[in-house]
């Protein structure tokens, strides 16, 4: 029975895996090293939001202000940076700036028991004016050189943002796995009232997943900057939907209590090298996006049907 849920689980992936191979079939260059390592480069900011979103997800919240995040967080890092400020503090006090919007976030969903969709989404868009009159509704450029390597150059061949990705998975894979507020994330998606009658206190546990979310968004969108030696207000703006879908494609139940982080990682993997193939084959980018929210409807609709179907078979036995 644990055979066939697994197999229902990941379905998507399978099947996402047998469509690159065809695609490989179609497209020559599509499996060679240094397309796979221009993937991980494009995916790996997707993968750290996507690391974020499983975190808010598995408590049964979610986050869409990600994008503004990123781009008001890229922003102050960028400008602090062309003021002359050391490339190293400008990155710690935009993720600090990140960390901040995310308290910000769990404390309105906690405490004052605003809905998550819509004080993230408030949130959000309050970063993203911030960010318009920060940089006048332009883009910022002309980053020191040691920042535009973060976001390009490679270390053994791997490029640089990709083993920070790596880093910031195992740091996700320590938290939800080894630790206890791992276990309490995962109870407080699964039942909440079980968690209180533990002593346990719910506020404090969202309040970390959403704060430790915005923390990661920042961080996403200086890498993005850095990959582009530029920062514009509305650079990103998809990523709430990416970072989503990759989370809801590696297995993480938009009902909460599930989820693991590198599945997450292999989600936003399997967008990047799914958006790579339709790139190489011509398609536009708004087929992609079409693409991408089909997939997320296929996989959101299986994950309920699948849940639902426990949940009665639980009932009847």
């Amino acid at each position: 029975m644990k055979k066939t849920n697994l197999k229902k689980k990941y379905i998507f992936i399978i099947i996402a895996l047998a469509a690159f191979i065809i695609a490989g079939s179609f497209i020559p260059s599509y499996f060679t090293f240094n397309n796979i390592m221009n993937v991980t480069r494009q995916s790996s900011t997707i993968a750290i939001c996507a690391l974020a979103m499983t975190l808010v997800l598995i408590i049964k919240g979610i986050d869409l202000g990600t994008g503004g995040v990123m781009a008001f967080c890229a922003m102050i890092s960028g400008m602090l940076m062309l003021s002359g400020l050391n490339i190293f503090l400008a990155i710690i006090l935009g993720m600090i700036t990140g960390l901040i919007v995310g308290i910000l976030n769990g404390v309105l969903v906690a405490k004052i028991k605003i809905p998550a969709f819509i004080a993230t989404y408030v949130t959000g868009q309050i970063t993203l004016g911030i960010a318009m009159v920060i940089g006048k509704g332009r883009s910022i450029s002309g980053m020191p050189a040691s920042y535009q390597a973060i976001g390009n150059n490679l270390f053994l061949g791997i490029p640089i943002n990709t083993y920070i990705m790596i880093v910031f998975l195992i740091i996700t894979t320590i938290i939800l796995k080894y630790t206890r507020m791992g276990k309490h994330i995962y109870a407080l998606g699964g039942n909440e009232t079980t968690l209180k009658m533990e002593g346990v206190n719910p506020d404090r546990i969202k309040v970390f997943a959403f704060a430790l979310c915005g923390l990661y968004a920042a961080l996403a969108g200086i890498l993005l900057s850095a990959q582009m030696n530029t920062v514009h207000p509305t650079q990103g703006s998809t990523y709430q939907l990416d970072a989503v879908a990759a989370s809801v494609i590696g297995g993480v139940s938009m009902l909460g209590g599930e989820g693991k982080a590198w599945m997450s990682v292999l989600g936003a993997l399997i967008i990047g090298f799914l958006r790579n193939a339709l790139d190489m084959l011509g398609i536009h980018p708004y087929y992609q996006n079409l693409a991408i929210g089909t997939a997320i409807i296929i996989v959101v609709g299986i994950s309920v049907y699948n849940r639902n179907k426990e949940l009665a078979m639980a009932k009847v036995f």
